[in-house]
């Protein structure tokens, strides 16, 4: 069990039987279980798609999407985990606060190295009533009542919008807190995209960790022989990527998957700038681990495109179930590494 269910499941004694309880990414464990027990009916909401299917197929009355439902449907009890970064807590608590039943509280849970501690202060900024309710497991859970402004949610308020310069055309992005380089352009992705100018792009492309569409969407853009599917495991992601397609007048697919479980189908590229985070820690052998079945979904003849840490061996793995593997662009911190079937 996560620390972070265990703070929370030793505190489930203070809770009263309420009408309906909602708990927005919960932990990658069944504790959702025991707090049902204190709730005629337990939502969870899953922001990314591996913990909504381990929940899913463990019977949770779940949803996969950036924000619950809206409706008139309001909660006595609403559960946070804490997330990695400040403005996405702030989003969150915003949207909790709307649906939060005039008598109902919220609990923030989180770990101490992940920055719960000085989540009171963010906690202040949302609501009347603070109080820290334990300690432990490394953990810090809070309770919040009363919420300062209560109004219906706007997600346009949070959206970031910011123009690319994408060849000689300008690109629409539009982004959410909670996204990988939310609001700019991260290094990786600028050499990536700079590296293929001039490349032979055509067929079934996969954006593979798409986040708000920016690589396929320039794809997109200058080629027109092109049949784009975006993937990424989070719903924030996937919500901003329809909306900067949408923003250039641009048509994709879009695909919920962790790593490439739900692709069905072979592409003649798969492009990425894979993601090597895994909560608040950098894991280098995640996107190994996300990009190891691969190959069974590139067409033969087809390739793999992926910008990657330049000290990082991608070359090696890539040896096993490639043929021909050449470095399109580097620079002191990244990679850009074609490998073809």
């Amino acid at each position: 069990m996560h620390p972070i269910s265990q703070i929370i499941e030793r505190n489930l004694h203070r809770r009263s039987q309420c009408d309906a309880g909602l708990w927005i990414n919960p932990s990658d464990d069944f504790t959702w279980r025991e707090a049902a027990k204190t709730c005629i009916s337990l939502k969870l909401l899953c922001q990314e798609y591996g913990p909504f299917r381990l929940h899913q197929q463990a019977g949770a009355d779940i949803q996969f999407a950036a924000f619950p439902d809206a409706g008139k449907v309001t909660y006595q009890w609403i559960i946070v985990n804490l997330p990695r970064q400040k403005a996405l807590l702030h989003m969150l608590l915003d949207y909790a606060a709307s649906l939060l039943a005039e008598d109902g509280l919220l609990w923030l849970a989180g770990e101490n190295k992940a920055g719960i501690k000085s989540a009171d202060k963010i906690l202040k900024a949302h609501f009347a009533q603070v109080r820290k309710l334990d300690n432990a497991r490394h953990c810090t859970l809070y309770e919040a009542r009363a919420p300062l402004q209560k109004k219906a949610f706007n997600s346009s308020q949070y959206q970031d919008k910011w123009l690319l310069a994408c060849g000689d055309s300008e690109l629409k992005v539009a982004s959410y807190p909670g996204i990988f380089a939310h609001g700019r352009l991260d290094a990786g992705t600028a050499l990536l995209l700079d590296s293929l100018p001039g490349m032979d792009l055509s067929g079934d492309i996969l954006d593979f960790g798409c986040g708000a569409g920016v690589i396929g969407a320039c794809l997109a853009t200058h080629n027109n022989d092109v049949n784009m599917t975006f993937l990424d495991a989070s719903a924030l992601a996937l919500k901003a990527c329809e909306e900067t397609l949408a923003a250039n007048h641009l048509s994709g697919t879009t695909i919920a998957s962790d790593g490439l479980s739900e692709v069905k189908q072979s592409y003649d590229i798969i492009i990425s700038n894979p993601p090597i985070h895994a909560g608040v820690k950098t894991d280098n052998r995640m996107s190994l681990r996300l990009l190891g079945p691969v190959q069974k979904h590139i067409k033969p003849g087809g390739r793999l495109i992926l910008v990657a840490n330049r000290h990082l061996p991608y070359e090696n793995w890539l040896s096993q179930n490639f043929h021909q593997i050449v470095t399109l662009a580097e620079n002191s911190h990244y990679k850009v590494i074609s490998a073809e079937k």
